[in-house]
């Protein structure tokens, strides 16, 4: 076996790994069948299988944002309800209480992860999920100051599982999907918060909101069931020295015709080179400039991306189209922004892995940067007083074209193309070894910055006034496309070992 396996090596020129992995691979004793397999591609349906039931974590923290736009508008309507949020301090603790939740569980999202495992924290994520939807149905049957407590406390809830989802549900794919398919694996993630917008929007339009929370609770029970039949990574398995299952599970996701040899030898050489740390070891590794290198360009990455102003303009689109005078407010807000999303996010998945992550955020940046200058040049003389006669009710109707063009374009470049490889890039620059925590800080930053942005968009607006507000995302789109011109590496079509290696080597120049 010991000479067979060398004259593999051999043939295939791959480094020698450790014992235990030579055990495991010792059942392809013949160098024919190894370099027959590795001729076959890998299975799809497995890595699809696993991903699409952990994805709906992601539905569901979607449906959560597309719910703020309907209802916000539908609490605050005198003639619908006795108990309304009528008043704009209540209209931001709804939004800032999901916000908040987010942001407390963010930084402790990656290390739990890394503690459970990949598979035990999609599970676990469920469970705050059903209960918060579960709190804002309750609403239903509470009057009185009872009311909004409940509801705020829902909301805080689904927070708290939306700040976990959002790092384990990336970390999931990113270690399970093959190096060739792992940008459409990662953004189908894009795909589903992209959905569950959409379907939070359009169906808050005709649904109250208590029926509408119906919908995410039945999906809180589905994830439940689901998540429980999926396979751990075996980057996470390898981590805890688990050689035979992690072999068994690569197998099993690539397929028994694919020869998973040199994938675990990859894996191996990362995880053999760094050993398991314990939290404090963790915090002293980001001294390392090798690793605080790449987790900083991920956390800029992400401030950027939240800076553009999508949430702001998600949260708060029923009130943009009502304030520019656009007929039917609700279901032009719709389709304009949470439709566009869902058509976005397909077209990133088939481009990310094709034309490349890097040019795919640069094209999409400057579309951005456009379309928030035309958005701020509608507010701006929408606003001004150039009719004539002044009091014409149709004088500015030819405007409005503008403004839904100007959004329906911003949205589908961001999510074609900024937010369907943003995530990708930022797991794909970390470290293995503090991958975890890392991705946690990631997460943190992104629910730190959707507060400071859609959380205070009202704030903003009174001070800096519609346009102003519009110019400002402008300004930080165009900073974003010189950030990932100038800082950020092509990873398309590259394993994870390489891409670490990669940024390791240029963090020490």
């Amino acid at each position: 076996i010991a000479r067979v396996m060398s004259l593999t090596d051999a043939v295939l020129d791959l480094p020698v790994q450790s014992k235990e992995t030579d055990s495991l691979l010792a059942e392809d004793t013949s160098v024919a069948s190894h370099v027959k397999c590795r001729k076959q591609s890998p299975r799809i349906w497995a890595v699809a299988y696993v991903c699409v039931a952990a994805v709906q974590g992601f539905l569901i923290l979607g449906f959560a944002q597309g719910f703020t736009s309907p209802v916000l508008s539908e609490l605050e309507d005198e003639k619908k309800n006795d108990i309304s949020l009528r008043r704009t301090t209540y209209k931001d603790c709804f939004i800032i209480s999901f916000l908040v939740g987010a942001a407390v569980v963010a930084p402790f999202g990656g290390y739990l992860s890394d503690y459970f495992g990949r598979k035990l924290s999609i599970i676990f994520c469920s469970v705050p999920f059903a209960i918060g939807w579960l709190l804002i149905i309750l609403t239903l049957v509470t009057d009185g100051p009872a009311f909004r407590p409940l509801l705020y406390s829902g909301r805080f809830v689904v927070g708290l599982a939306a700040g976990w989802s959002s790092v384990c549900n990336i970390a999931y794919p990113t270690e399970v999907a093959p190096q060739n398919l792992r940008g459409a694996f990662v953004a189908l993630n894009q795909l589903a918060l992209n959905s569950g917008t959409f379907l939070g929007q359009i169906i808050g339009v005709y649904l109250p909101y208590y029926w509408l929370a119906v919908i995410p609770l039945a999906i809180s029970v589905s994830f439940a069931v689901l998540s429980t039949t999926i396979v751990e990574t075996p980057r996470w398995l390898m981590t805890q020295g688990k050689q035979q299952e992690a072999f068994e599970v690569l197998r099993w996701l690539r397929g028994p015709n694919y020869d998973v040899y040199q994938e675990i030898k990859d894996i191996e050489l990362i995880v053999l080179s760094q050993k398991k740390l314990t939290l404090p070891e963790i915090i002293r590794e980001f001294k390392n400039r090798s690793v605080y290198y790449p987790v900083m360009l991920s956390l800029i990455i992400m401030l950027f991306v939240q800076l553009c102003g999508i949430t702001a303009i998600s949260y708060h689109a029923e009130d943009i189209f009502r304030q520019a005078n656009i007929k039917s407010p609700g279901l032009t807000s719709s389709c304009a922004t949470g439709g566009a999303q869902v058509v976005a996010a397909i077209i990133g998945m088939l481009l990310s892995d094709v034309v490349g992550r890097r040019k795919l955020m640069i094209v999409s940046g400057i579309i951005m940067c456009l379309s928030h200058g035309a958005m701020g040049a509608y507010e701006y003389l929408n606003n001004k007083p150039y009719c004539h006669p002044p009091d014409d009710p149709n004088c500015k109707d030819h405007l409005y074209p503008l403004a839904i063009a100007s959004i329906a374009c911003f949205v589908l470049s961001f999510s074609a193309g900024t937010l369907s490889v943003a995530w990708v890039v930022a797991a794909e620059l970390l470290p293995l070894r503090v991958r975890g925590v890392a991705m946690g800080l990631d997460a943190f930053v992104t629910w730190i910055s959707i507060l400071l942005v859609a959380g205070l968009y009202n704030n903003y607006e009174a001070v800096m006034k519609p346009w102003g507000v519009f110019w400002a995302f402008s300004v930080m789109c165009f900073c974003l496309v010189v950030f990932v011109a100038v800082f950020i590496p092509e990873t398309k079509g590259r394993s994870l070992e390489d891409i670490e290696s990669s940024v390791m080597k240029r963090a020490q120049r």
